[in-house]
């Protein structure tokens, strides 16, 4: 009976070290996705703002390159989320001492986030045609011969490797941030919607000072519709953050006011 109570205890106590390791694993995952959209819209809004400022013979949509880059970066950090957290999962990154569980863990999002956000530019870059509009605003479709090697590598370096490795950046220090916060949980819908109501201003702020989009009608189409793009998505990660909200909402009413043990979490995970 000795015997049979020891084994029983220890397949208990490795039952309940594995449930912690999982509720670790699944806390410490909670926001790396929402970030990874906010670092995007940053980091390749930057890289929009540069080309606007560095493109010659643009003076009409000037903002265009801004506004689109924000809204690329959306998606791109949104893969680049979703990388990390498949990262995490096939890493099992789990934490077992606070040092190198917390390096461990900061790798692996970093990683799966570069790969994500550099891996859709890289092949567009490398296997796709010729890139029209590297320098000028007027330039038509460039010769291979003019674009491989110190064009491509440019282009790639600039507006791809660095906005990626930017936004990979920024997504492990938010899922740090995340990871160490009582109020995780609030990032799935507090970080989209600030994201989201930024987008709303953008056009406005993006487009002050510049000049009124003039010329031919599709110039002023083309600055209307970035807009209309920008502002778009920006209600849709509204609508996203409402979406989140409600089911934490529903979630937190349904479990009421004083949380018990919940099925597949420790006790001491409370």
């Amino acid at each position: 009976m000795d015997h049979m109570g020891q084994a029983v205890s220890e397949a208990v106590r490795g039952a309940t070290g594995a449930g912690a390791g999982a509720y670790v694993a699944r806390r410490r995952a909670v926001g790396v996705v929402p970030w990874g959209v906010a670092a995007g819209a940053a980091a390749w809004c930057l890289a929009g703002s540069r080309r606007a400022a560095h493109m010659e013979n643009y003076p009409w949509n000037v903002w265009t390159p801004i506004g689109y880059g924000a809204v690329k970066g959306v998606f791109l950090g949104l893969l680049a989320g979703w990388c990390a957290v498949l990262s995490l999962r096939a890493g099992r990154a789990v934490c077992r001492t606070e040092g190198s569980g917390t390096a461990r863990f900061a790798g692996l999002v970093f990683g799966g986030g570069l790969l994500g956000g550099v891996v859709p530019g890289s092949v567009r870059d490398f296997m796709g045609a010729p890139q029209p509009r590297t320098l000028y605003y007027f330039d038509g479709p460039r010769p291979e011969s003019e674009w491989y090697w110190r064009p491509l590598l440019s282009e790639w370096l600039t507006y791809t490797v660095l906005p990626a490795l930017g936004c990979a950046v920024l997504l492990t220090v938010g899922a740090l941030v995340s990871a160490r916060s009582s109020r995780r949980e609030s990032a799935g819908w507090a970080v989209p919607a600030l994201v989201g109501a930024g987008l709303l201003f953008l056009p406005h702020y993006a487009a002050a000072g510049l000049p009124t989009p003039q010329g031919n009608g599709d110039h002023v189409n083309e600055s209307a519709s970035a807009g209309l793009v920008v502002v778009a998505t920006g209600l849709g990660l509204l609508v996203s953050a409402w979406v989140a909200w409600s089911r934490r909402k529903r979630s937190a009413a349904r479990s009421g006011p004083y949380p018990s043990h919940r099925a597949g979490e420790p006790p001491s995970a409370q």
